[in-house]
């Protein structure tokens, strides 16, 4: 240690400090920590700590995808199940498979301690984030020369990659299946009414930009807020049916509403499509599963967690730090047999 210090041209505390992650009132900064893991490297310095050895050679380390508590269900959500299947599959070494931890989105990370586990046991260097950006979180990655990449949520901050499907292109896309179909009047189910979530904001926009794009007049009264869960698409029917003219299409911002909406129809004695045409938006493993199969417009979980993977081993690799980038992955349109050519929905 005495020897790197000097090679280094740092004290033996500031050394320890970053050895073993530890502050010990010592402030090192971005460029000393490089110099100094710059000096360990060349001379061939290995520490008998395993969590110093990743931090000085950080491409040795295993991959964690971090997950919000605030995303309901967690592992059971059908997406997270998706996006958490792949990435496990896209880790390209056995021997450093893929850890699941949780974080807070709105706790201060600042603090000593406070770290979720897998940072803690330092471990870990190949960071995955779903859920909303906790930039006390992210920063800590960032100090620690750590590279991340957001998957589903766009997180302009120095050090991180996000990849996000392209939501406003999804709602385009089902609207103008639907239009194609014939279809005049349209039934919208999107997410809690004042909701500021990213992927609302831009999936209503896809939707406004569509209805102007075919010359459909956006109808208050043919939009129903929730919480796009099953029994939200039900209700968002029962409303629907209530109005003159009923809408002959649906279009639901998430797979579970749409199902919701497939549940309710039937058992009201509905034909699906020949009455009711209706689009989800996620492509879950039960939109194929349900009679009729579910139209959708199918998310790239699969794909994003895939090149996530690929992402940031590359990053870490190369040693490289980049700044805040964001990338669109394409959705696609996935028709099956719940749309139809449009005809008037008779109230029941």
């Amino acid at each position: 240690m005495a020897q790197i210090a000097k090679a280094a041209g740092v004290s033996q505390g500031a050394i320890s400090s970053l050895l073993n992650d530890r502050d010990y009132g010592i402030r090192v900064s971005e460029k000393t920590r490089e110099r100094v893991f710059k000096v360990c490297r060349e001379m061939g310095y290995i520490p008998n700590d395993l969590r110093a050895v990743v931090r000085m050679y950080p491409e040795l380390g295993d991959f964690c995808l971090l997950l919000s508590t605030a995303i309901e269900g967690g592992l059971h959500d059908p997406f997270v199940h998706r996006l958490v299947a792949s990435a496990m599959t896209a880790v390209p070494d056995i021997s450093h498979p893929l850890g699941l931890a949780y974080y807070d989105e709105t706790q201060d990370y600042s603090a000593a301690g406070t770290l979720p586990h897998p940072i803690r046991v330092g471990t870990y260097s190949k960071f995955l984030v779903h859920g909303a950006p906790n930039p006390s979180l992210l920063e800590a990655l960032y100090r620690r020369g750590l590279p991340v990449v957001s998957l589903g949520y766009d997180t302009p901050l120095p050090g991180v990659v996000s990849f996000v499907p392209d939501y406003t292109q999804a709602a385009i896309l089902a609207i103008e299946h639907l239009v194609q179909l014939g279809h005049q009047h349209l039934g919208i189910i999107s997410s809690a009414f004042g909701s500021t979530h990213p992927k609302t904001l831009e999936l209503n926009h896809g939707v406004s930009v569509a209805c102007e794009k075919f010359g459909l007049p956006i109808e208050t009264q043919h939009i129903v807020y929730g919480d796009l869960s099953e029994q939200a698409g039900r209700l968002a029917l029962e409303e629907f049916l209530t109005r003159q003219p009923a809408p002959t299409a649906i279009f639901a911002m998430s797979d579970r509403a749409a199902l919701g909406v497939l549940s309710l129809a039937q058992s009201r004695g509905l034909q699906v499509p020949g009455d009711l045409s209706i689009v989800g938006c996620s492509d879950d493993p039960g939109s194929q599963t349900v009679y009729p199969p579910l139209t959708t417009v199918h998310l790239p979980a699969e794909e994003m967690a895939a090149q996530g993977i690929r992402e940031i081993d590359r990053l870490v690799n190369t040693a490289v730090v980049d700044a805040a980038r964001k990338e669109l992955l394409p959705v696609r349109l996935i028709s099956r047999a719940s749309t139809g050519p449009a005809r008037k929905l008779q109230k029941v």
